[in-house]
């Protein structure tokens, strides 16, 4: 139970963490809280900038235990979603095509219903459709 709640606390200072991140009005230095993000919670910034979503998801399976794997899958999509919207393209489109089935396996995986990720996914799908809206 404790190692639980403190994994729940973990995944709260993750998202205060990620919100003031992405308040940082300098890219550079937008770039570096992320990039401290991912080291902190996650691992190697290097090693999830080059790995394929498979790899990632292996990765993440090898690295901690099962009851923590979904959340920090989650963390992953969500790290390469805030990414995206600061990185150029084609960097940012392919930050977003890896948050896109990340988001759904967890989508489909968890028991936790969340709106937010559901209107990650759509938007992402949106801005990944040749017909759609362009930033």
């Amino acid at each position: 139970m404790l190692q639980q709640d403190y994994f729940i606390r973990l995944i709260r200072e993750f998202f205060a963490a990620l919100a003031r991140a992405l308040e940082k009005n300098e890219i550079e230095d937008r770039s570096k809280a992320v990039q401290e993000l991912y080291r902190q919670y996650l691992g190697s910034y290097e090693f999830y900038q080059n790995a394929t979503v498979e790899d990632a998801i292996a990765h993440i399976a090898q690295q901690y235990p099962e009851e923590q794997q979904l959340q920090r899958l989650e963390m992953l999509a969500e790290l390469y979603y805030a990414e995206a919207s600061y990185r150029a393209h084609p960097i940012g489109e392919t930050l977003l095509a890896r948050a896109l089935p990340l988001f759904e396996f967890v989508d489909r995986h968890s028991r936790v219903y969340s709106l937010g990720r559901l209107d990650k996914i759509a938007a992402i799908r949106r801005r990944m459709t040749p017909d759609g809206p362009q930033r």
